[in-house]
């Protein structure tokens, strides 16, 4: 509640009054002249008028299909168009439009250089991949723009009939000068082409026809092959040579009659002798005399074929040799007659080879005659295609309305200018004119809560306390969650249900929902009476009388590791149905604003109650684990209604709440069990 001076609210409207008035004035004022400055600018413009024409221009001698208009036209046919673009905008072709219009009266009265003015007003423009051009003009006279587009076309289409005629003319006289000089180069290169067939002796373009060059394919290929003979021939003389030398049959032995019929015949006795070995003793052979004859005469046998073997290889050797020397003799005589003709061939290679050169040059001249010609017979029969043409696609008509400028366009821009210089003066008006307010004196401001907690009921003094408008801001910025009174918290625990009270006692120590679930039966130290929070705020806090029934459960169950709180199936707890147990507890306590009573209004409501007994900042996360900057700066407010008015440690603040019972508690009523873990 805030307290002022008596006579301050009616000094107050008359500033206030006064303030307005001046605002008024400066707005209407700075409207009113913009406005009209800038309307009276605006509508004082003289008016421009345009018309428009669209022409498709086909340059001479670039004639262009129906078919072809479609696409994109050519590099070449685009700089012809640009050049008739210049030409439309020449001053010699403005120079007739301009005595034409003097002469219809449209340009009587004009001073000056007409053509530049005419300049002045058209633009010319070509639209892309197309050969239309789109001609513009633009002029403060109505009357004057139509006519100056159409009289300039007019003006363009006689003067580009007479131009196209001398050049059609001029370009077919080209095609017949190009042809004919060409017809000369060809038949000069045609006479020389046979002069050197007819000096080197040439019977055709193929290498193959001519005489000279398949008698030298001839005697490379005797030569090839004589080669080959030699080297056969020197092979076999030197088989024979080893196998004499080694005492071997000769490999042509063989081909020798009497040295066949001798090999039959022994091989013949050979038989009878080792029939008779099968039937008769040795000793009986020796005594029998034809069989002794037979033993003879294989002996005899066997001479004589040796010896014949000799005398066969002896022939061989012989004919070997002879057949050598015939192809060293053959290819000795072939090189000398290759090396005789090699000069005759050297030359006529020679003219060959330019004999070719001449073939090939001559046949690019008949090929360019034959295009020259076709170009020329081209020229012969579009001589009207290739003359200048100009369709007019959108003639131009006198305008009806001005283009430029849109005056009511303008003016509401002008308005909406006006409007914002307007507003913008009075907030200069404002800034030049502010004071600075005089603080009447000290303000107090008391912040009522309804669920603030009863400090007489925690023996501590209640008085008003001085807020600081920074911290009433921080409060509005961050706000807090709810904060429940002692008579709340007790009535919630009464009504809670058994299984739900140890978990509300739990939110009541400052644990989150995450750290509930997360207890185990190991957590409950029933020896020291206190409850260790794992996780990574992990503390010791005194065990509240409303988990003294889980303790002794904890030390009956077998398995230490086992959850705390679980469900009704046997299941653990998630912060779900932590936050669903203080919903339904809250309903069934019938608190006033039931749904705004969360684990978070719990455990901010225990944080309050340290906070109001001077608890440090510094030292009240190990009692309610690890707070964010963010946390820390809304809690900031609450430390402004401490009791006592320095900070104080763990040891000097009583760490459980009066509801949650009073063991553990010594003589002054302040809780002195206390450890913390890393």
């Amino acid at each position: 509640m805030a307290q002022h001076g008596v006579g301050e609210p009616s000094v107050n409207v008359a500033r206030r009054s006064h303030a307005m008035r001046l605002r008024i004035k400066v707005f209407l004022a700075v409207l009113l002249i913009s406005l009209t400055f800038g309307l009276v600018i605006n509508f004082s413009r003289s008016a421009i008028y345009q018309a428009n024409a669209r022409v498709q221009i086909t340059p001479a001698g670039k004639p262009v299909s129906a078919d072809a208009l479609a696409d994109a036209i050519s590099n070449e046919a685009k700089q012809a168009l640009l050049v008739e673009m210049e030409i439309l905008g020449s001053r010699a072709l403005l120079e007739q439009v301009a005595e034409r219009l003097r002469t219809r009266g449209l340009l009587k009265d004009a001073t000056g250089d007409l053509v530049q003015a005419l300049q002045a007003m058209l633009k010319i423009s070509h639209v892309e991949d197309t050969p239309i051009v789109k001609l513009q003009a633009q002029s403060t006279r109505q009357e004057l723009v139509a006519p100056l587009i159409n009289t300039l076309l007019e003006v363009y289409r006689s003067q580009q009939a007479v131009a196209g005629e001398s050049s059609s003319q001029a370009q077919l006289e080209a095609a017949q000068d190009e042809v004919k000089v060409i017809d000369a180069k060809v038949a000069e290169k045609r006479r020389a082409l046979e002069n050197l067939r007819l000096r080197a002796n040439i019977v055709s373009g193929e290498r193959d026809e001519n005489q000279t060059l398949s008698r030298l394919k001839g005697l490379s290929t005797s030569l090839s092959a004589a080669t080959d003979r030699e080297a056969t021939a020197a092979g076999r003389v030197r088989a024979l040579e080893q196998a004499v030398a080694e005492g071997k049959r000769a490999p042509l032995a063989k081909d020798n009659p009497t040295v066949a019929g001798i090999e039959n015949r022994l091989s013949q006795m050979k038989e009878e002798w080792r029939a008779l070995e099968r039937q008769f003793t040795p000793l009986y052979l020796e005594m029998d005399p034809n069989a002794r004859s037979l033993k003879n005469r294989i002996g005899n046998l066997e001479q004589q074929l040796e010896v014949e073997r000799q005398k066969s290889q002896q022939m061989a050797l012989a004919d070997a040799r002879e057949e050598l020397a015939a192809a060293q003799a053959t290819a000795q005589r072939l090189q000398q007659q290759l090396a005789s003709d090699k000069q005759e061939v050297n030359s006529f290679s020679r003219n060959f080879g330019q004999f070719q050169t001449l073939q090939d040059e001559l046949k690019s001249l008949e090929l360019l005659s034959q295009t020259a010609r076709q170009k020329l017979l081209a020229w012969q029969s579009s001589d009207t295609a290739r003359k200048p043409r100009l369709v007019i696609l959108e003639s131009a008509v006198t305008p009806d309305a001005p283009w430029q400028p849109q005056y009511w366009r303008d003016a509401g821009i002008c308005v909406l200018a006006a409007l914002a210089l307007s507003l913008l003066a009075v907030w200069f008006v404002e800034f030049f004119n502010r004071k600075e307010p005089v603080a009447p004196g000290p303000t107090t401001v008391v912040v009522p809560q309804p669920w603030m907690l009863d400090l007489q009921a925690l023996g501590l003094p209640h008085q008003p306390h001085s807020t600081t408008p920074q911290a009433e801001q921080q409060l509005l910025a961050n706000p807090l969650p709810r904060e429940l009174a002692p008579d709340e918290v007790a009535q919630l625990l009464h009504a809670a249900a058994p299984q739900n009270l140890p978990i509300l006692a739990c939110l009541l120590c400052g644990l989150s929902p995450e750290e509930l679930v997360s207890l185990q039966q190991q957590h409950l130290d029933i020896g020291h009476k206190v409850l260790r929070v794992p996780g990574s705020s992990s503390r010791v806090l005194p065990l509240a009388a409303q988990l003294q029934p889980l303790a002794q459960q904890a030390q009956s169950s077998g398995n230490p590791q086992s959850p705390l709180f679980t469900l009704g199936a046997g299941g653990p707890m998630e912060p779900q149905d932590v936050d669903a147990v203080v919903t339904s507890s809250a309903f069934d306590a019938g608190l006033t604003d039931a749904q705004s009573v969360t684990p978070a209004a719990l455990r901010h409501t225990y944080v309050a109650f340290l906070l109001r007994q001077g608890l440090r900042f510094s030292e009240l996360s190990q009692l309610v684990g690890r707070l964010s900057t963010e946390a820390l700066h809304s809690l900031a407010p609450l430390a402004q209604h401490a009791s006592t008015g320095q900070r104080v440690g763990i040891a000097q603040v009583q760490q459980l709440l009066p509801a949650l019972g009073q063991e553990n508690v010594d003589k002054t009523g302040v809780q002195r069990t206390c450890c913390l873990e890393s």
